[in-house]
């Protein structure tokens, strides 16, 4: 089964993660798929906006605790790092890419499913989701853009507090805080994205992405370097730690951490 849907339809590339199992997990399969798309759709001149999002209950869950759990069995940290780096190069075509990319989120955000939606130009919301970065809960430094993308959203402190205290954010709280574009009943989330792409799409283009590379000149100049210099040394030391093993180990056992502090 392919890990994501994709069709273009009137210019709007829809890009759906596809294993609503699973909560639409970012393992390795799936970012392959979402970098193959997101690249056609740079290059086509048939897609003008495009739209991101997730079938089923949510739009992503973020990493595969059980893939975290195989590769630290197998003292596969290698395996690991490898992963960081495919779900870094989704983050970093999303963001270098001139055409604007809306994110379309349902349930939960959570993890590097939170960071895609971050990534994206815009966040249409449904006013039950819920976003979470809960990285240090399970003894690992913010991976896939986290603290880089939260610092200009909501500030170094704001950023830094939403990784080290974990909370859940409500769909209200992540509006006020200035992270979503667009609130909308349940169940609308992906028709009032796909709504939004028309109207962008009817609109002054060129314009459009001039403004977006301006953006990435202004926040996101070293978002390259920090994905692949900072996140790789500080995420690789902590894939390794004692306390992310016992973390991992824990959540899978449903049971209470027991962390060392190494």
């Amino acid at each position: 089964m392919s890990k994501t849907t994709f069709e273009v339809k009137n210019g709007i590339a829809v890009i759906l993660l596809n294993d609503p199992d699973h909560l639409n997990p970012l393992d390795k399969a799936t970012d392959i798929e979402l970098l193959e798309h997101l690249t056609y759709c740079e290059q086509s001149p048939k897609v003008k906006v495009v739209v991101l999002g997730g079938r089923g209950s949510s739009f992503s869950a973020g990493g595969d605790m059980r893939f975290f759990k195989k590769q630290l069995d197998e003292k596969n940290y290698a395996g690991l790092d490898e992963l960081a780096k495919h779900v870094n190069r989704v983050m970093l075509q999303i963001r270098k890419m001139k055409k604007l990319v809306i994110a379309a989120v349902q349930g939960y955000a959570v993890g590097g499913g939170a960071n895609l939606a971050l990534a994206s130009d815009f966040i249409i919301a449904e006013r039950s989701c819920k976003f979470s970065e809960p990285f240090t809960k399970i003894g690992l430094a913010p991976d896939a853009g986290a603290m880089y993308l939260l610092t200009r959203a909501v500030g170094a402190s704001k950023a830094l507090q939403i990784c080290v205290e974990c909370p859940v954010i409500k769909a209200e709280e992540a509006d006020r805080l200035g992270l979503l574009t667009q609130l909308v009943p349940e169940g609308q989330v992906l028709a009032s994205a796909v709504a939004f792409a028309e109207k962008l799409a009817s609109g002054p283009l060129l314009a459009y992405e001039m403004a977006k590379e301006q953006t990435n000149r202004i926040s996101y100049a070293d978002f390259e370097e920090y994905l692949f210099r900072t996140e790789a040394e500080t995420v690789g030391r902590t894939f390794r730690s004692a306390d992310y093993r016992e973390a991992v180990t824990a959540f899978l056992e449903k049971r209470e951490v027991r962390y060392s502090g190494r």
